[in-house]
Order: C-alpha cells, then structure tokens, then sequence
C-alpha cells in the first residue's frame, strides 16, 4: 500500500524526506474518504433511500477525493489543503442545518479538521482551518436560534466551541513539536549533505530494482549533468554497457545483506544531444560503494540502497601508469639479464680459445710439431684476442657515449677515401663469408668535418652488421652521396632483415633483435647503440629502411660541417621504415637529432 500512494505522489515532493510522507498522507486519506462515501450509496439505497442531508456529506467526501487528484497531479499540497479544510466545513455544517442542528454528531468534524491540519500543512492552514470550524460552528448555531431554547443553545455552543479550543490547543502543540522535528532533521540533512558535498561525492538512493529516486548535487561535478537526468534508469543507462553486469551485481550484493560493496564501472560523463551522438561519449572510471539501508518497517517504508560515487579516472590513470613503467622496468631488468649473458658468451668463447692454445703452445707434449700447425694456434690466439678487444672496446664506447664522456675532435678529412679504408678493412671478412662488397661513392665530395675516428667506428659498424647478418652470396653495398648541405653514407644488405616489432627498439641499450646467447650470429647487439650514439654526437640522423627476408638499408645522415651543439645521445625512435605483408608499408625513424629532417617516408619494394 505504501509503494501504491507513493507513486500517487507528485516527483517535486520526492527530494524532501519530510514533504512526501505529507503528500502520501494527503492523498490516500482524501482518496479512502472519497471511496467509503461512494460505497455508503448502495447501502443507504438498500436500507430505503438515501436522505438529503447524507447527500451534503457524500459530496463532501467526493471533494475531498478530488482534492487528493489535484495534489498528486500538480504537488502544491498547501492549496489542496485548503481546498479540502473549506469543502469539509461547509459540508458539515450544512449537514448540521438541515439535521439536528448544534446537536448533530457531524460537528465532531469540524475537531477532526482541526487536529489534521498540523499533520499535513503549515500553521497558515491551521489557523484557517480553526477559524472556518468556528465559523461554521456559529452558522449553525445561527440557523438553529429560532427553533432550540436559548440555554440548551448556548449549552451546546458553549461545548462545541470547547471541543474545539482544546483541539487547537492540541493542534498548536502538534504543531510546534513537528516544526521542531522537522527543523532539527532538515539541520541533520544539510550536515550530512555538506560533508558529502564537501569530499565531493555523490550519493544517490536506489529502490529494491535499482532505480534511483534520489541524486545529489554532486551530480554536476561528478558527472556533469543535473541530478534530475540520473533519477529512474537514468544512471543506469550511463553506465557502459561492459560494465553494467559489474554494476548490477554491487546493487545485488548491497541489497542482499548489510555489508558493504564495491565495483568500480566506468560511467558516461556529460549531455549527450543528438548533435554529439557522433562523435565519442566520454567516460570517467567511477567508484560505487554501496550498502543497503533498512526503512522503518511500522511506517511501511522499504529498504533501499544507498549509492556514493566518486571519481577515480586519475587514480587508474597512475595505476596504469605505474603498471606500465613497472613493466618497462622489468623488461628492462630482463633485457640487461640477456646482455650480460651475451656479454659474458662474447667474452668467454675468445678467451677459451686463447687459454686452451696457449696452454698447448706451452706444454711440451701437447705443443705440435710441425710449423704450420704452431702458426694456426698462433693465429687463432690472435683473432680470439682481436675479437676480445673489440668487445672491450665497444663496451668502452658505449660507457662513455652514456656517460657523455666521449669527447669529439672535429677535423676535415677526405670522406671518400675514409669509406674507401672502411670497406678494405672489412674485404677478407667478406670474402670469407662469401658475400659481394662494393662500394658507390659519388666523386668530388667535399671535405667532412667531423671526428674520423668516430666516422671510421660508424662505417664499420654497419658494414660488419651488414656482413654478419647476410648469408652466403648475398651483396653489401656502401653507398655515399651528396644531398645539398647532407652527407648520406647508406650500407644496403640483402640479409635477413629486421622484424617490424622489432624496428622501434633498434638502437637502445641492451636490445637485440634475437636476444639470446644461443643465437646463430656473434656480437654483444651494441654495435648499433654505438651507430646511433656517435651519430647524435654529431648532431645527425640515422633512416632505417627493412623488408623482413629481403635485407636492410641503414642511412646514416651528418652535415658537412659537424661543429655544432650536440644533440642529446638517445633520441627518440621517430621513423624507422619497414615493409610488412604484401605492399603494406608501416613506417619508424631512428632518428638522434631534431636539427636534421628524414627525407622520405616511403619503402621502395626490393626487385
């Protein structure tokens, strides 16, 4: 019954605890008035007729009902009242009238119209209501002074106009009870929504289905929208569609017991006028707690499930960042674990080789005999220990390109004949692999000024690269040319080419494309980080262009004059170019100073 009048009851009244009950009372009384009277018909007409005066009071009770109507239609419960208090006192005292006079029991009314008028309206309407009882009391005492003995008559004034002092009084003091009650609740409720207000929450209350019935004015900054827009499946609706289960479930919960729950949804943020429909909705991570509040069982009020919300999107925001660099951390962890044991692999394999043939140059019994067997010990001694060296050397490189150490001395030299050197270093390296390596230098280049020694590292760099990961038969081609004030020193390959998931990691420290000691090519995987270093130092860029099983061109990018600022060592991955499936193209640059541009960023598919 009380969820029936409840929704009898206008949704202006349905934000203020204290008004709603007041409207229920309004109506349903009124409502039940108007019922009794319209069933007493049939049983006055079966008792023989319905008598004239009960008609006033049957008409009465129809316009209390309709009263009720205009309450729940429209919410101003102060007119419907007063409405009410002047139809059921001038129905009274006209039944009085035409009946028995100050005699009639039907003045008992006129108290009762009294006593009710603090339970639902204001002390406007009390007053009202006492002054139409008295003066419907004295018109009926009017009407009935020339038939009824004076004394018997002022006897029976007197007694009504008593009845109804004292129901005033009592009124009056209901009255005054109520507005202390209703002031001390309304100060509670203003606390408790300044402290909510005041952390920034919002608090909505939710029936036994879920619906909300009310949200507070934390809407606007929670959500950006009024309150009003989440009432009834409003937030439902807001909640992404993913999420609603979630959702769901921590009402179920909290509604199933007293504990409290929790689930964090992600919730629609903002209007959404058609207009916007095509662009995205924007969410915001929100935060429910939720936990089931009991009613008052004796005033018929249901539970219900009391919502706070607040906003957590920064605090995923660094959840996840902090996920992510946890992660890069371990990657990283992970990453200098497999250097190490490159490192350590690289080490050991050469310095094996030079103990164990030392060793047997030193024994007596194992030393061989002959010449020529002595010379191929001795010579394997020295490549261990060039190959050693190297690996010393390129770690010292790197150390101090990290530690910004590394000092460059500038000079003007002849690029020309220093690629000329750098590709009659690496010739027998070559050959031995069975790999074609030639050069294509343009002629009349001017001078380079630069470190040469730096400039030399690069070169070597990339065209041992370039040898190492090119199998039997395959082309390295070192190509140096002029582009307007740019020097390109290009090295193009016909190798295994670089994986496009591993093309935006190229260059950094400790990355290498296959990372395990075990893998079918030597090296420690810096030689690039080297490549990539020297370069930033002198201010250049180095281009990356790879088909995956066709090979890889490495384009290394220097002003002529290389006397500027350096820029800074480990730049950010911008271009690196690399053919995926087909004709599909996806595009990165290793790119180690913002001073010079790259100059393409398209692949040119391999013949």
């Amino acid at each position: 019954m009380a969820r029936q009048l409840g929704d009898l009851v206008h949704a202006s009244a349905d934000a203020d605890a204290l008004a709603r009950p007041r409207h229920a009372w309004f109506i349903g009384s009124r409502l039940a008035l108007g019922a009794l009277a319209l069933a007493a018909i049939p049983v006055m007409l079966a008792a023989g007729g319905v008598p004239a005066p009960a008609i006033l009071l049957v008409v009465g009770c129809v316009l209390q009902a309709v009263t009720a109507v205009f309450a729940s239609r429209t919410g101003r419960l102060h007119d419907a009242h007063a409405a009410s208090i002047l139809s059921a006192c001038a129905a009274l005292a006209l039944y009085a009238s035409v009946s028995e006079g100050l005699g009639s029991p039907a003045l008992a009314g006129l108290a009762l119209v009294v006593l009710e008028a603090p339970l639902v309206g204001r002390i406007r309407e009390l007053r009202f209501a006492a002054a139409l009882a008295m003066g419907a009391l004295a018109l009926v005492a009017g009407a009935g002074a020339g038939a009824a003995d004076a004394r018997d008559l002022m006897g029976a004034f007197g007694v009504h106009s008593s009845v109804l002092a004292f129901s005033l009084g009592i009124a009056l003091l209901t009255q005054r009870e109520m507005r202390a009650r209703a002031l001390r609740e309304r100060r509670l409720t203003a606390h408790n929504r300044l402290l909510v207000d005041g952390f920034g929450d919002l608090v909505t209350r939710h029936d036994a289905q879920g619906s909300v019935f009310y949200a507070g004015p934390a809407a606007g900054s929670v959500l950006g929208v009024a309150p009003g827009a989440l009432t009834g499946r409003g937030l439902f609706e807001r909640v992404h569609v993913a999420d609603r289960p979630l959702y769901l479930m921590a009402l179920a919960d909290a509604g199933a017991g007293s504990a409290l729950s929790r689930a964090q949804v992600r919730v629609r943020k903002g209007e959404l006028d058609p207009a916007e429909r095509a662009s995205a909705p924007v969410y915001a991570w929100i935060e429910v707690r939720a936990r089931r509040i009991e009613g008052d069982a004796e005033a018929g009020e249901d539970a219900e499930i009391v919502c706070v919300m607040r906003d957590v999107s920064t605090q995923r925001q660094h959840e996840a960042e902090i996920d992510t660099a946890r992660a890069a951390a371990e990657a990283a962890a992970a990453l200098k674990d497999r250097f190490l044991a490159t490192v350590s692999h690289e080490l050991r394999t050469p310095l094996n080789a030079i103990i164990g043939f030392s060793e047997m140059l030193a024994d007596e019994k194992l030393v061989p005999s002959g010449d020529a067997r002595q010379r191929d010990y001795a010579r394997i001694i020295h490549v261990s220990g060039e190959h050693l060296l190297e690996v010393v050397n390129t770690l010292l490189d790197m150390s101090k390109i990290d530690a910004g150490t590394l000092t460059l001395q500038p000079e003007p030299f002849d690029v020309a004949r220093l690629a000329d050197a750098a590709v009659e270093m690496l010739r027998l390296k070559a050959e031995q692999s069975q790999i074609d390596l030639s050069a294509a230098i343009q002629p009349g280049l001017p001078e380079l000024v630069a470190d040469r020694r730096a400039c030399k590292q690069i070169l070597i760099n990339l065209l041992s690269n370039a040898i190492k990961f090119t199998p039997r038969g395959g082309r390295v081609r070192l190509d140096v040319r002029r582009e307007g004030d740019i020097l390109v020193m290009a090295v193009e390959d016909t190798g295994i080419g670089i994986a496009a998931e591993d093309l935006p990691r190229l260059g950094e420290p400790f990355f290498q494309a296959r990372g395990s000691y075990d893998r079918p090519y030597e090296g420690t995987g810096l030689g690039l980080s080297v490549v990539r270093g020297l370069v930033g130092l002198h201010a250049g860029a180095v281009q990356v262009e790879s088909v995956l099983g066709k090979g890889t061109r490495f384009s290394v990018r220097l002003g002529f004059d290389c006397r500027v600022k350096p820029a800074p060592v480990h730049g950010g991955l911008r271009e690196v170019l690399a053919e995926g499936s087909r004709d599909r193209a996806t595009a990165a640059s290793m790119v180690t100073s913002s001073k010079l541009s790259v100059l393409s960023d398209t692949v040119k598919k391999s013949a």
